[in-house]
């Protein structure tokens, strides 16, 4: 299996505070990590550098996802390439699921980047292998 996503050496600060210090992460295509911590540890600082918030800076390191630099990609690429935030706590809306919330929003990076409609993948029975990508797929199209 390939690295899909490679953390190296990640150095990150907010408003001239340094808040990651060399943090290095592998992830394997078909992983799950989980990073835990106490609050205050640098969790969200992680997530928000990855997707290129401009409050975050990167001050070294590098991060690769797929084989290329992640620190080159626009937001809207790394998006198109997989990587994405969340909520936490997502605001209920009636009506709608999070398995439909999450199928229209790759829909629509992947409208945006081929300029086609995007093939739609099932969440049903005969298709709980084609869920929409790798992190979502297994626990979740079994419930």
């Amino acid at each position: 299996m390939g690295t899909e996503l490679s953390i190296r050496d990640l150095q990150v600060s907010v408003e001239g505070k340094r808040i990651l210090r060399g943090l290095n992460l592998e992830v394997k295509q078909g992983e799950v990590h989980a990073l835990m911590g106490p609050n205050g540890s640098g969790k969200s600082t992680l997530a928000y550098a990855l997707m290129g918030h401009p409050k975050y800076h990167i001050d070294g390191g590098d991060v690769f996802l797929g084989g290329e630099s992640l620190l080159e990609m626009e937001a809207d690429e790394r998006a198109r390439r997989g990587l994405f935030l969340a909520f936490q706590y997502p605001t209920t809306i009636p009506g709608v699921t999070l398995a439909d919330f999450l199928r229209r929003s790759i829909s629509a990076v992947r409208y945006a980047h081929t300029g086609g409609p995007a093939r739609r993948t099932g969440m049903g029975r005969g298709n709980r292998r084609s869920c929409l990508c790798a992190s979502f797929a297994a626990n979740y199209s079994r419930r």
